[in-house]
C-alpha cells in the first residue's frame, strides 16, 4: 500500500514530487487557452498530486458542451502523451500536437525507438534486422514481443541491447499505441510543429503572466474552493485585459477602414468634379 502524505494545514492540497519542480504541498491549475486571442477558456483546480492528464479529456468535453466549441487541434506537452488521451482525442476527431519523450532507458543501451514496428506483420524488427514476434498480452493491455534466444545470444549488438540478466529482448506495445503513433507522426509535420509552437505563446505565457503580474505564484486562501476562487478571478482579470485589447484593436481597424472609406468617397467626388470642370472649360472654349 502506498503512503499518502496529508498536510495538517491544508488537507485539500496534494504532495507533489516531480523532476525539475519544487517538492511539497501544492495545487495545480489546469488551464485551457485559445490560440487566436489567448483567451483563457477553462480553469480547473486539483490537488498537487493529481496527474495532469487525468482531468484533461473531461475538461475538453466540458468546454465543447458549454461553449459549443468546434475543436480540431490541440497542443500540449509530453505529460499528456498517453495512450488513453491519444485514443480519446481520435474518437472526438481532434488531432493532437503532443510532445513525446524517448522514454526511460539505460545509458548506452538501445531504447524502444531503435526497434521498428511492422503493422502488416505485427512484429518488431531490431537494429540487427531480427524479428520480435508477439507472445502474449498483459492484464494492463500491453502486448509483448520477444526475439528468439538464439538470435539474441549470437547477435553482435547484444551488449547495447540486453541487460545483464536478460537472455533475449522483449518489447511491449499497448493495444492503443497506434493512436500514439498517429500523434507522433503528426508532430513530425510542419503543421504539427507550428501548432505545438503556439503553446509557448499562449498557455505558457498565460501562466507566466498569472505568476508575475497577478500574484498566482502563491495561494492566498486555503482549501480547494478558496484556491479555485483565486485562480478563476485571476483568469477573469487576464481575460478582461485580453478582450479589451482585442476590442481596442478592432475599433481602430474599423476607424481606419471608415476613414479611408470616406477619403475614397471624397476622392471619387473630386474626380467627378474635375471631370465636370474640365467639361465646362471645354464648353467655354467652344462658346468663345
Amino acid at each position: 500500500m502506498n503512503e499518502v502524505k496529508v498536510s495538517t494545514t491544508d488537507p485539500d492540497s496534494g504532495y507533489m514530487y516531480r523532476d525539475g519542480k519544487p517538492e511539497g504541498f501544492f495545487y495545480l491549475d489546469h488551464r485551457t487557452v485559445d490560440t487566436k486571442y489567448s483567451i483563457i477558456t477553462d480553469v480547473y483546480v486539483t490537488a498537487g498530486n493529481v496527474n495532469d492528464s487525468d482531468p484533461y479529456i473531461s475538461r475538453i468535453d466540458e468546454q465543447r458542451n458549454k461553449f459549443n466549441f468546434d475543436v480540431s487541434y490541440i497542443g500540449v506537452d509530453a505529460g499528456y502523451n498517453t495512450n488513453i488521451i491519444c485514443k480519446r482525442l481520435d474518437e472526438r476527431n481532434i488531432q493532437g500536437a503532443i510532445a513525446y519523450r524517448s522514454g526511460p532507458h539505460v545509458k548506452g543501451k538501445f531504447n524502444k525507438n531503435k526497434f521498428q514496428y511492422v503493422k502488416e506483420l505485427d512484429i518488431y524488427v531490431c537494429p540487427d534486422l531480427r524479428p520480435l514476434e508477439y507472445r502474449t498480452t498483459t492484464r494492463d493491455g500491453y502486448r509483448e514481443y520477444t526475439c528468439k534466444q538464439e538470435h539474441c545470444q549470437s547477435c553482435e549488438l547484444k551488449e547495447k541491447c540486453l541487460s545483464e540478466k536478460s537472455t533475449r529482448k522483449t518489447i511491449t506495445r499497448h493495444v492503443w499505441e497506434e493512436y500514439k503513433d498517429k500523434v507522433k507522426n503528426f508532430m513530425k509535420t510542419d503543421k504539427g510543429k507550428q501548432i505545438y509552437k503556439k503553446r509557448r505563446e499562449t498557455v505558457e505565457r498565460s501562466f507566466a503572466d498569472s505568476k508575475e503580474l497577478h500574484g498566482l505564484r502563491y495561494c492566498r486562501l486555503r482549501g480547494l474552493e478558496g484556491v479555485s476562487e483565486q485562480c478563476l478571478l485571476t483568469a477573469a482579470v487576464q481575460n478582461i485585459k485580453k478582450i479589451t485589447r482585442v476590442l481596442a484593436v478592432q475599433s481602430i481597424s474599423v476607424y481606419i477602414h471608415n476613414k479611408y472609406h470616406y477619403v475614397g468617397i471624397l476622392f471619387h467626388f473630386y474626380l467627378e468634379l474635375s471631370k465636370i470642370k474640365s467639361s465646362n472649360h471645354q464648353i467655354a472654349k467652344l462658346a468663345v
